[in-house]
């Protein structure tokens, strides 16, 4: 994939991140590039501002800013067919106060990606919410705060009325949201340990490959990072159930950095199942799960939102 980079002239001082990139790659990709397909390569972090990824299209970028974007103008990735079946109403485990809480099926991005003709959980909510309305998809609003990796499964949050956004926001920032996952794990040869935490600094260990790794274990293999500092990451781990050679991990992101619990695993010498990116066992699927979301509504009451366990997982756990 090419990369585009640029200075932000005075004619676009202040304005928002996503006309600014449209009105430079408009000028430099033979052809020209849409309106949505900017704001796609924004949300899917393809866009930088002085070396920083960015996905707030709405930011407002002032003159001499760099701007860099990896974009390919002839041809698009193309992603796998993924037999990823569309949502149900049962997937819909809270709706209230503005908040949804969703059961997000392994293999579908959770929001739409470089490929046009790849689903997506933000479209396939959407569908599913103006199916059960009556309405258009296009009219439905979902506010997006925080994410699953394409193949992880679970529980996510969004917002189905601008109004709560704020709120949503701050449960996170706050950090006053609770998360929990299941991951089945290659068990650690000599483990004795049923709980333990681990905190470090991570940083993308690749600049041209979605990687990453704790500064920690880039110093002991001689490596370095994309950046000489990381972002503080913040783990707690429990094993459930084991039978070798695996382990059934209950895994609390306190921090929420990208990759964070399976760097942390893989690091720690337990890869999860099928991550073929950090070093786990081939399988049909990821085997991480967010199982759990806890936190206060805006009408103060505690809410407790679990998506079930998969069956693959029980499989994986039950002797032949």
């Amino acid at each position: 994939m090419a990369t585009y980079g640029f200075k932000n002239p005075q004619k676009l001082h202040g304005e928002r991140f996503d006309k600014v990139l449209h009105a430079l790659l408009t000028e430099r990709v033979e052809g020209g590039v849409s309106r949505g397909m900017v704001r796609k390569l924004i949300m899917i972090g393809a866009a930088y501002l002085n070396g920083s990824r960015c996905r707030i299209a709405s930011k407002p970028v002032f003159a001499g800013i760099e701007v860099r974007v990896e974009y390919k103008a002839d041809r698009l990735p193309q992603a796998r067919q993924q037999n990823v079946p569309d949502l149900n109403p049962s997937d819909i485990l809270y709706h209230q106060n503005g908040l949804i809480v969703v059961n997000k099926p392994p293999r579908l991005p959770t929001v739409p990606t470089l490929d046009n003709a790849r689903d997506n959980l933000v479209a396939a909510l959407k569908r599913l919410l103006a199916n059960t309305t009556r309405s258009s998809p296009e009219t439905m609003y979902l506010g997006i705060h925080h994410r699953l990796d394409a193949e992880t499964s679970g529980c996510i949050l969004f917002t189905t009325d601008p109004a709560m956004n704020v709120f949503a926001a701050n449960l996170f920032q706050e950090n006053l949201i609770k998360k929990e996952y299941v991951a089945a794990t290659k068990m650690k040869p000599g483990m004795r340990e049923k709980k333990w935490e681990i905190k470090n600094e991570l940083v993308r260990a690749e600049k041209k490959h979605n990687r990453y790794a704790s500064t920690e274990w880039l110093a002991a293999h001689g490596k370095t990072g994309a950046k000489p500092e990381g972002s503080f990451a913040f783990s707690r781990f429990e094993i459930l159930q084991t039978l070798e050679p695996r382990a059934l991990v209950r895994a609390e992101p306190v921090t929420g950095r990208t990759h964070q619990l399976r760097v942390h695993l893989s690091e720690f010498g337990m890869p999860i199942i099928g991550d073929r990116t950090y070093g786990g066992e081939p399988a049909d699927r990821l085997m991480l799960h967010a199982r759990r979301l806890e936190f206060r509504g805006p009408d103060g009451k505690d809410v407790v939102v679990e998506a079930p366990v998969p069956e693959a997982f029980k499989k994986l756990f039950t002797a032949s």
